[in-house]
């Protein structure tokens, strides 16, 4: 759970001049008498009974020397009225956020428990603030929406910004606990190539593995269930100098799919700058850095030369032995093969899908 939804949040506050209102009574001291005692007058003693005037540090001071109650309870008692004043003057402020709330995943975001299982408009709104840290709409357009993204665009991208937007602040969330070596580029590339070796186990088997080579390079790899109105594979962004992240969603919970886009992810890190946030949806995108990063994916999951002899060899015949021969050899799940053939349109997107994986991971399987 990232944020705490159960907080209970009283919904009174008491004014200190009803406690020495009553503290008067039981001594049965009048008030002109305790203006005359302080050496204050009548007319702010009235106003404090009345609510209409705050208890002051010097009134506080004066007030424990006469009664003896001591100066820190009269400060607590006026402060936390005075908050709970203003957090009501606010909270019909916040009332007035119901059309920005409404444009984020509200359903998938209570089922995380990252917001209160309720209908109350200005709470959600509260606890909205709360997860991305600012404190207004406004100040969340200047934060979030002004970042430099670059993104694989799918038709829904621009309905689904706000989405996009939470996914990403949970994963980087979560990376903000996970502490890791400084970068170290080389360090990563090494681990990367122990990282494709495990494509042959299952998740049970490589997951915490490849976490744990991400660390040691200085990455920390997350997994985030895509929310809705998303179509997201994975991003990659640095949270500081010497710290990347890595987010994925296993969207198509298949092994080529997982193993390309994490590969992708990797690529961005090791080749492009350190200011740009890369979104990559389900289509594809022209855009340099996306070309490369796919490139650095296919070429280490799948040697180019490799590649090129296998095809040349089978002259267009993939069977499932052909497939299984050829993935052993180089060292990576066939489904990994079959998802190259399929991409590139050499074989057909229903042939040999018995050879890819589907799993789940097992951060995944609790979200």
């Amino acid at each position: 759970m990232i944020t705490n939804a159960n907080t209970f949040i009283p919904d009174y506050a008491i004014h200190p001049g009803e406690i020495l209102e009553e503290t008067l009574e039981v001594r049965n001291i009048r008030k002109n008498e305790l203006a005359e005692r302080c050496g204050m007058s009548i007319k702010t003693i009235s106003q404090i009974l009345n609510g209409k005037a705050p208890v002051t540090a010097e009134t506080a001071i004066l007030l424990e020397r006469t009664l003896g109650v001591s100066a820190d309870v009269w400060n607590n008692l006026d402060a936390n009225y005075r908050l709970f004043e203003a957090k009501k003057k606010e909270r019909l402020t916040v009332e007035g956020y119901k059309d920005w709330v409404k444009k984020f995943p509200l359903a998938d975001l209570r089922r995380r428990g990252i917001l209160p299982q309720t209908t109350d408009a200005s709470i959600i709104a509260e606890s909205l603030l709360a997860f991305f840290g600012v404190s207004s709409p406004e100040a969340w357009r200047d934060v979030y929406r002004k970042e430099s993204v670059s993104y694989r665009k799918s038709e829904k991208f621009n309905d689904s910004v706000e989405s996009i937007i939470t996914w990403l602040r949970i994963g980087k969330i979560r990376s903000e606990t996970i502490l890791t070596d400084p970068f170290d580029k080389k360090i990563f590339m090494n681990n990367l190539i122990l990282i494709r070796e495990l494509t042959l186990k299952e998740p049970a088997a490589f997951e915490s593995k490849m976490k744990q080579l991400c660390k040691e390079s200085g990455v920390v790899l997350v997994f985030v269930p895509e929310l809705k109105g998303t179509h997201l594979s994975g991003a990659t962004m640095w949270v500081s100098s010497d710290k990347a992240l890595i987010i994925m969603s296993l969207r198509h919970k298949s092994d080529d799919h997982f193993w390309f886009t994490f590969f992708h992810e990797a690529g961005h890190i090791l080749f492009h700058g350190k200011k740009s946030i890369f979104i990559d949806e389900t289509k594809m995108d022209s855009s340099r850095e996306e070309q490369e990063a796919d490139r650095f994916s296919c070429n280490i999951l799948i040697p180019e030369s490799e590649y090129n002899k296998f095809l040349s060899l089978n002259n267009g015949r993939f069977h499932e032995n052909t497939i299984r021969q050829f993935a052993k050899r180089i060292g990576v799940a066939p489904g990994i093969v079959v998802g190259r053939l399929q991409h590139d349109g050499i074989i057909p997107y229903s042939d040999n899908n018995k050879l890819k994986k589907k799993f789940v991971l097992a951060e995944d399987a609790t979200k």
